[in-house]
């Protein structure tokens, strides 16, 4: 941010978009590799994860175990 804090410049706003886009497609991610878990697939977390910075794969990992559980439910139910 600039001197003044009343004044957010154009690479702050870039920077929070490319934060909610980073966001946006680690939650695709976390979502698509979970499904693939479910479906019986192996998911390497550490290999998706190993370029992110630290607090990018705590979110990533909270999320795909979100949705891991929720794709292994779903999956549970289809099978029945």
């Amino acid at each position: 941010m600039t001197l003044n804090s009343n004044h957010i410049d154009w690479r702050d706003m870039l920077m929070k978009r490319q934060d909610i886009n980073a966001l946006k497609n680690f939650d695709f991610l976390a979502r698509s590799f979970a499904r693939m878990y479910a479906l019986g697939q192996p998911v390497d977390v550490d290999a998706v994860t190993g370029n992110m910075s630290y607090e990018q794969q705590a979110w990533f990992r909270e999320r795909y175990d979100h949705y891991r559980k929720q794709a292994e439910r779903a999956r549970v139910i289809e099978l029945r």
